[in-house]
């Protein structure tokens, strides 16, 4: 084809004359797309915290380290018996929840788990994590089902867009405004007024990060180093007398 005056150096064809549309940077869009993503990611709950907690305590301490805490040494009395460690093989000290399995003894500093504990136990969280998540899988899309059953909502195929269950976001919403109108009677001119009021409810605040945080629970401090006893002579006289306390007997007459 020959070259006309208004043909380029590029091509002879007629499509390279028509005008190309302008490209737009492919990173804004990836951006875009990272934000919605992260966004959208369901915030974890606070049992999957906590056993994910105690996964990377088992698998990360050497098992030397003491609970920067002191521990709680009331036995099992005060908190239930520890599901993970519950005596101390070195000094028999019955453990009680309160004390983490990855730090060492309270009393003796003895380490208390072996490496087949160890691997056996961090084995365990995992399986633990994995039910619990499974457990509140299981319990959002019964939300969800009910919400639609109390909608009226109609069954759904399953692998439609319709069939899968929204992400549910842990931020409350906002309350909305609710407008009602009472109609009041006079009973003396007999004529009616409607009148309008609007209720603005106030949101919830965010909770604090005090609130946020665990509660602390009441530990056991250890008992003193030394046995508490009476250090005086007994007083052959008065055999029955209290030695812990300076008391002066009156003789009855």
């Amino acid at each position: 084809m020959q070259p006309t005056p208004w043909s380029k150096a590029a091509g002879s064809l007629p499509s390279d004359r028509l005008p190309r549309p302008a490209q737009r940077p492919q990173h804004v869009s990836q951006k875009q797309s990272k934000g919605k993503g992260k966004n959208q990611e369901p915030s974890k709950s606070k049992a999957i915290r906590k056993l994910e907690s105690l996964a990377e305590g088992v698998r990360k301490s050497s098992g030397r380290e003491k609970d920067p805490k002191g521990g709680c040494f009331c036995q099992a009395r005060e908190h239930d018996l520890s599901p993970y460690t519950a005596i101390c093989r070195g000094c028999g000290l019955i453990l009680c929840a309160i004390n983490l399995p990855y730090y060492a003894c309270p009393h003796c500093s003895a380490v208390l788990l072996s490496d087949i504990v160890r691997s056996s136990l961090s084995a365990r969280f995992d399986e633990e994590i994995s039910k619990q998540v499974a457990k509140e899988e299981e319990g959002r899309l019964r939300v969800v089902q009910q919400a639609r059953d109390a909608e009226g909502a109609f069954p759904v195929l399953p692998g439609s867009a319709a069939a899968t269950p929204p992400i549910l976001s842990s931020t409350p919403s906002r309350p909305t405004a609710q407008t009602h109108k009472v109609l009041s009677l006079n009973s003396k001119t007999k004529k009616y007024t409607v009148s309008s009021y609007t209720n603005t409810p106030v949101s919830s605040r965010p909770a604090s990060r005090a609130e946020s945080e665990v509660e602390e629970v009441h530990r056991v401090g250890a008992p003193p180093p030394e046995v508490d006893f009476v250090k005086r002579t007994p007083d052959r006289n008065h055999p029955w007398s209290n030695m812990r306390m300076e008391l002066l007997y009156v003789p009855v007459k």
